[in-house]
């Protein structure tokens, strides 16, 4: 059983209005990208130039080039198992809650992050995405408030569009709720 660093089973957004599975595949698509270019650099550089490898790497191993190349490529494909890995408990234990009162946002694995932001505080609402998004389908949901936290942490990201007009309005709705002032005009995209 995977550990969650908080209760999940709290009648949560997150439960309800529900993450894609496609934010695990774009998350780790980004660093995986990088390793893959290593590795096929490194596949395609040992047979131009075999004796200037060998060079390179015979101060640390006395093994021959090709046993170094394996553990090499096998070092890059479990770098991309715990990538993935990571991203998949990133994606289960990722947390939001739209309370009465609060937003509530916790992110991360090993040391989460979390943020509170009062409806009264919310300036805007609105959705984007960048380029892999629009690969993915997915949607982000920026809140952003006076405070510097809020534009980088304030944020669910990797929803599907209904989920993120559903989350927006939703927060629109609470805030309506809290401040009489807000209006119609703020709800655009």
């Amino acid at each position: 059983m995977i550990f969650l660093p908080y209760d999940l089973k709290e009648n949560a957004t997150s439960n309800v209005l529900r993450l894609s599975r496609w934010k695990i595949l774009k998350k780790s698509l980004a660093a995986n990208i990088v390793i893959l270019v290593l590795l096929i650099l490194l596949w395609v550089f040992y047979p131009i130039s075999p004796t200037t490898f060998s060079q390179a790497i015979s101060p640390l191993l006395t093994i021959d080039a090709t046993i170094v190349m394996l553990i090499l490529s096998a070092l890059v494909l479990a770098l991309l198992g715990i990538n993935i890995l990571y991203q998949y408990l990133y994606f289960k234990t990722y947390y939001y809650n739209l309370k009465s009162d609060v937003i509530v946002i916790r992110k991360g694995v090993f040391r989460p992050n979390e943020i509170a932001i009062p409806y009264n505080r919310i300036q805007d609402v609105y959705v984007d995405r960048d380029w892999f998004d629009l690969v993915f389908g997915l949607y982000d949901v920026h809140v952003s408030s006076t405070t510097v936290t809020s534009g980088l942490e304030a944020h669910i990201d990797g929803v599907a569009n209904s989920n993120a007009l559903k989350i927006k309005d939703r927060i629109m709705d609470n805030m309506k709720a809290v401040s009489p002032r807000v209006t119609e005009n703020t709800t655009s995209l």
